[in-house]
C-alpha cells in the first residue's frame, strides 16, 4: 500500500466542506479557512472513531465485512444515538433507490435474446454506424472538392 499521499486519504474534499457549512449557517454568516479545516478534521476523526468501532464490533461477531448493522452498533456505542434514526432512513431511501434503478442485468435477462443473438445485433450496428460515417465523410469531401473547383 502507498502511505505517500496518505495526507489526501485522510482529507474530504474542500467543496465539500464548503457546501456543507455554507448550508447549515445563515447565508450572512462567514466561516474562516482554518475554522473550515478544523471542522473537516473533525468529522474526518469521527469517521475514524466510528469506523474503529465498527470494524471491532465487525470481528467481534467473527465477519469479514463491515455492514449497516456494525455501524449502527458502534453509533450507539460511542454515545451517537441520536443520528441512529437519521442514518436507518437514508438507508431506507438508498435501498428503495437502488431498487428502483435500471439494471443492465435486468436488460439481458428481459430481452430474450441470447448472447450470440446479443452480439450479432451489435455488430449490425456497428457496420450501420460506419456505413452512416463514411456516407458523412464522403458527403463532406465531395462538398469540399466542389468548393475548391469554383
Amino acid at each position: 500500500m502507498n502511505y505517500e499521499n496518505r495526507d489526501e486519504e485522510n482529507s474530504l474534499p474542500k467543496s465539500t466542506v464548503d457546501r456543507f457549512v455554507n448550508n447549515c449557517l445563515p447565508k450572512q454568516i462567514t466561516v474562516s479557512k482554518d475554522a473550515k479545516e478544523m471542522f473537516s478534521n473533525c468529522i474526518i476523526e469521527f469517521l475514524k472513531m466510528i469506523s474503529l468501532k465498527a470494524t471491532t464490533i465487525c470481528e467481534k461477531e467473527k465477519k469479514k465485512t463491515i455492514a449497516f448493522e456494525h455501524l449502527i452498533k458502534a453509533l450507539e456505542e460511542k454515545g451517537f444515538a441520536e443520528y441512529v434514526k437519521t442514518c436507518k432512513e437514508a438507508q431506507f431511501n438508498y435501498e428503495n433507490y437502488v431498487k428502483a434503478k435500471p439494471s443492465k442485468i435486468n436488460k439481458f435477462k428481459t430481452s430474450g435474446l441470447s448472447l450470440e443473438e446479443l452480439h450479432n445485433q451489435q455488430l449490425e450496428l456497428f457496420k450501420n454506424a460506419k456505413q452512416e460515417f463514411d456516407k458523412t465523410m464522403n458527403g463532406n469531401e465531395e462538398t469540399e472538392i466542389q468548393n475548391k473547383s469554383l
